[in-house]
């Protein structure tokens, strides 16, 4: 075999280990995983890829991603640092990144599309910016509590077996053609995912396709994943399983979680670069072919062995138990004889007490039918007494007798039987006073309307009064202003053009009031105001304004309040009274008197459904008696034609086992010759395919021609995936999740 297949061999199967260095007992099926969620991204490689250009410095790019408990992203932070090798004034990037800005240096930079020219003067550049650019992976987290899905917000504090599982999503892929078919290929990231559990709350820690490690106080879990990677080179899942999720599972007390950190790259895939010729593709496919038959042929070998060799060690018990069979064959075969005439025996006993039972439960109808009967005649006697008591509205049945009766009696013993007399006092006098309101109301309507009416008068009288005073006054006014030669008309326009000083008015309005004050001028102002009330129109003017009055709400309300406070008084006066107050005291007392015979009667209800309800229970215990009492007849006869039959078999079986005692020692004999020869073919088999078969197909290794040109393919993708911001270099990425924790 040629070295560099040798070599070849070695790095696929380096990939292989590294991809199964986090190790899981379980292989799960090839659709599985996240395949479909990467068929629903676009194919972003391409729009990734960047060519290599010489004058662009190269580039070592962190991505820092993070997110919620969950998985879903909050913010993604990218880290550069752009590598100046040759000491140059100037370092121009491609970068898609915002918010730029320099964390170790000085250095500017000026920005034209998505270009970066730095002002380095010879110094590397460390930055950080932000993008809203799709990841190239997602991480997603999921919580069971007891079996159940559960929020990372609802799982704090909660106890109980606990799983967290991430699932890792590949949406960086391209559809290239293997062998003339088309094969998607993904970029081939190597994810590994770190947390640290605090064995006070963790206990029992089970991790798939991780590793634990335990200093006696916490415990620090790392799991690994390589998404798209199993689909990228067509390995089979049912040898090898390349993982795709990562999952803790522990018996949880009080749930916190500190910060989980996911570190994803795919520098681990940048170096292969593997050539196979068509030599080496024949040799492949025979060795798989040979690898399998040797494979089955030793498995076959080895169950022959086993089974040959456990057969002869239990030959001896073969032997024992046969002896042991023929003697309790002869004891079965008494056995079965005995019980066939006792089975006889029993069912012809049940025979009798079925029919006993049936006739029994014949007549339970007619007792349940007797005993209802007596009770509602029971029943009817005490609704008639009730009635009679004026306890009126309550009907007794079987049902809610007891139940209405304890209402009653509870309604009229003690001192709910003084409340109870009172009570039905105050509904009396109520009622009494009550149908007396039209006339208490119609009583306090005349007080009301009287004190209206003289109020209207009043307010009537004080308007004539008013118009009177000032058709007085102004005669008055006229009378002084003439023994001054001068008309009111005069005196308003002397007043008007300031031509009559303030003291000539002053003078006059004190003439003028000096009349009007003389009781002369009063009487003639009083009698004018007299004859003015007693004119239709006044008269008139006072009814209008009496009817107004009388139909306003405040009246209304008036007269209502005055009824309402009138009836309670007449309520009062009457519930307090003497004839009143011995009534309801004679009324306490025949209602403690009637709690007495109410308990008296419950008592005798409750004494005859104590009896009603036993004999309900006996006729159902008759019914289930007779019914299982039939069952028992039919299963006894039924028994018997069992034992009929097994005494028949007995015999028959005890011959056979005779028979099979005899050939023993010559079954042994063959079991025997048959172990000494499967020894030697096992060996023999064992020893062929360790020294030659084995060593031939692992150094061939399987398929290698297909799983070499899918890892070409993915090596070639992974290259040119070099910056997630773009730009030459290199990129990780690192995901950060919030921590569960109060």
């Amino acid at each position: 075999m040629k070295q560099s297949l040798l070599k070849k061999i070695s790095y696929i199967a380096a990939c292989t280990m590294l991809a199964g260095a986090v190790g899981a007992t379980a292989v799960y099926a090839a659709n599985e995983g996240n395949n479909d969620a990467a068929e629903q991204d676009t194919p972003a490689v391409e729009e990734k890829a960047q060519e290599n250009k010489d004058n662009e410095p190269e580039k070592d790019e962190t991505v820092y991603v993070l997110t919620k408990a969950s998985g879903a992203v909050n913010k993604v932070i990218v880290s550069d640092h752009l590598k100046n090798i040759d000491a140059k004034s100037l370092l121009t990037e491609t970068s898609e990144l915002k918010n730029v800005i320099n964390v170790k240096g000085n250095e500017t930079y000026s920005e034209n599309g998505d270009t970066r020219t730095w002002n380095a003067g010879g110094n590397d550049i460390y930055y950080q910016g932000t993008s809203n650019e799709e990841l190239p992976m997602d991480i997603s987290i999921s919580y069971k509590l007891d079996g159940k899905d559960i929020t990372p917000e609802e799982l704090l504090g909660k106890s109980g077996r606990v799983s967290i599982r991430f699932d890792y999503t590949n949406k960086l892929y391209e559809d290239v053609t293997i062998n003339g078919e088309k094969t998607r290929v993904y970029v081939p990231f190597a994810a590994v995912t770190g947390m640290l559990l605090d064995d006070d709350h963790f206990r029992d820690i089970e991790v798939t396709h991780g590793r634990k490690m335990d200093d006696g106080d916490r415990t620090f879990i790392v799991g690994a994943a390589f998404p798209g990677l199993s689909d990228s080179i067509g390995i089979d899942t049912g040898r090898y399983e390349i993982p795709e999720y990562f999952e803790v599972t522990a018996d949880v007390t009080d749930f916190e979680l500190a910060n989980t950190v996911t570190i994803a790259t795919n520098e681990v895939f940048n170096g292969l670069d593997i050539d196979l010729d068509a030599d080496e593709q024949k040799l492949t496919e025979d060795a798989d072919k040979l690898s399998d038959a040797m494979n089955k042929l030793i498995d076959g070998t080895d169950r022959l062995h086993d089974g040959l060799a456990e057969l002869l060690d239990k030959s001896s018990a073969l032997t024992d138990g046969v002896g042991t069979l023929r003697d309790g064959a002869d004891q079965l075969k008494d056995g079965a004889a005995k019980a066939n005439d006792g089975a006889a025996q029993l069912y012809t006993g049940s025979e009798k007490l079925s029919a006993g039972l049936d006739t029994l439960d014949s007549k339970s109808a007619q007792l349940t039918a007797g005993s209802e009967q007596v009770f509602n005649s029971l029943l009817d006697m005490a609704n008639s007494q009730l009635e009679a008591a004026g306890i009126a509205g309550t009907k007794l049945t079987i049902a809610n007798y007891a139940e209405t009766l304890d209402k009653l009696i509870a309604s009229l013993d003690g001192d709910n039987a003084l409340k109870t007399a009172q009570d039905t006092a105050k509904k009396q006098v109520t009622e009494a006073v009550e149908a007396k309101r039209s006339a208490v109301e119609a009583e306090v309507t005349k007080a009301v309307t009287a004190q209206v009416t003289e109020k209207v008068n009043e307010a009537v009288r004080a308007s004539v009064t008013e118009k009177v005073t000032e058709a007085v006054k102004a005669k008055v006014l006229a009378g002084v202003l003439a023994t001054q030669n001068m008309t009111v008309e005069q005196y308003q326009q002397g007043v008007a053009a300031g031509v009559i000083d303030e003291a000539t008015q002053k003078k006059i309005d004190g003439a003028v009031n000096a009349q009007l004050a003389s009781d002369e001028i009063k009487a003639q102002i009083a009698g004018a105001t007299e004859q003015q009330m007693q004119t239709p129109e006044v008269k008139a003017q006072a009814e209008a304004a009496l009817a107004q009055q009388l139909q306003s709400d405040e009246v209304k309300a008036a007269i209502k309040q005055n009824t309402d406070e009138q009836v309670q008084k007449l309520i009062d006066e009457n519930l307090n009274s003497k004839d009143v107050q011995d009534k309801i005291k004679a009324g306490a007392g025949e209602a403690k008197a009637g709690a007495a015979k109410l308990k008296a009667l419950k008592e005798q209800l409750d004494s005859y459904n104590t009896f009603y309800t036993g004999l309900a229970q006996y006729t159902d215990g008759v019914a289930q008696a007779a019914d299982g009492a039939k069952q028992v007849k039919d299963g006894l006869g039924t028994l018997s034609d069992g034992t009929k039959q097994l005494a028949d078999g007995t015999g028959a079986l005890a011959d056979g086992v005779k028979q099979l005692d005899d050939k023993v020692p010559a079954l042994i004999d063959g079991i025997t010759q048959l172990t000494d020869g499967s020894v030697e073919l096992a060996d023999g088999t064992k020893r062929f395919s360790d020294e030659g078969i084995s060593k031939l197909v692992d150094l061939v290794g399987g398929d290698l021609g297909q799983a070499i040109d899918r890892f070409n393919a993915m090596s070639d993708l992974s290259k040119r995936y070099e910056t997630f911001s773009g730009g030459n270099g290199a990129v990780k990425f690192i995901y950060r999740t919030d921590a569960i924790e109060k």
